[in-house]
């Protein structure tokens, strides 16, 4: 939008009273957070910067996050992801992802493998602990934990999907 239209809808609605101004704000702002978790639900890499607030991007996450996107969409059926050690490889396909999925998917399977059965139940962790945290749940609404589900390495959603 051009700076001098905008100057222009700024002087409307400067001559609104303050209480118009108000509700205005807050379509506004309704509007905002709808885009956002549109945007976060469709697209990986807006939905982890939105939940790894600290994140640095590199081109590479771009990579991951398209191949992500396909695979969850179907296109994909296999992706092997080979990178040197703290690429961010884990913390995207092993959480991040998983938790992206089912709030998609509530209702589909995930399965976790690692070289260990500790590290796959601390993924399992971090992924049951993001779906259970409200900002993932106003990205998300009515994606919940099932109230039973407390276990680390295995536990549903509300719609009856499984990690």
């Amino acid at each position: 939008m051009p700076d001098q239209q905008l100057a222009s809808y700024l002087d409307k609605i400067n001559t609104l009273p303050v209480e118009e101004q108000r509700e205005l704000l807050d379509l506004i702002q309704r509007l905002e957070d709808a885009t956002e978790r549109d945007r976060s639900s469709t697209r990986f890499l807006h939905f982890v910067r939105r939940m790894w607030p600290a994140f640095i991007e590199g081109n590479h996450h771009s990579i991951m996050a398209d191949a992500f996107e396909r695979v969850v969409a179907g296109k994909l059926k296999r992706l092997i992801i080979n990178m040197p050690p703290r690429h961010t490889k884990s913390e995207f396909a092993s959480y991040l992802l998983p938790a992206w999925f089912l709030g998609k998917n509530p209702e589909r399977k995930v399965i976790q493998t690692a070289h260990t059965a500790e590290l796959a139940v601390g993924f399992g962790r971090k992924v049951r602990n993001l779906v259970g945290d409200a900002d993932f749940q106003k990205l998300f609404p009515g994606v919940n934990l099932r109230q039973d589900s407390k276990a680390a390495g295995r536990w549903n959603t509300n719609k009856e999907g499984e990690y």
